[in-house]
């Protein structure tokens, strides 16, 4: 079940201390700059959000929808993406070491540039995929496509 939100109402309530955003239905939404480290976002709409340089650092995103999403220079270490969907999405410059997308969907993504130190992508769908600058040691690609 998701609920909609808006981006003041979610930066207010991760500012009291809330993390669990579950479900939540941020469509649209302006997160760029915004500090969310730790924050549960699965199964989550974040379809069109706009995270530029945003810090989602150990943020667990599992099968969230984050299409056409805005991601570049985002800090999102040790962030979980397993099973999710995040074809097209545009990960440029991004710090995703230690990023976990075991099993998800990244179809089309660009990881142009970005950082890439110790990723899981054990399972992961990566047709269509551009590493192009992009820095990938120890990073984890068994069984990737």
């Amino acid at each position: 079940m998701r609920w909609k939100m808006t981006a003041v109402e979610l930066l207010e309530r991760y500012a009291a201390g809330e993390r669990d955003f579950a479900g939540v239905d941020l469509n649209g939404a302006d997160l760029s700059g915004a500090v969310l480290r730790e924050i549960n976002l699965e199964r989550a709409d974040l379809s069109g959000v706009n995270f530029t340089a945003a810090d989602l650092s150990g943020g667990y995103g599992r099968e969230c929808s984050p299409r056409y999403s805005l991601l570049r220079y985002a800090v999102l270490r040790n962030a979980n993406f397993q099973d999710a969907d995040v074809t097209y999405i545009n990960f440029e410059y991004c710090d995703l070491s230690f990023a976990n997308f075991s099993g998800a969907k990244c179809r089309g993504s660009v990881f142009d540039n970005a950082c890439l130190l110790d990723v899981n992508f054990t399972d992961t769908d990566l047709l269509w995929i551009s590493f192009e600058g992009a820095r990938v040691e120890g990073t984890i690609l068994d069984d990737a496509q």
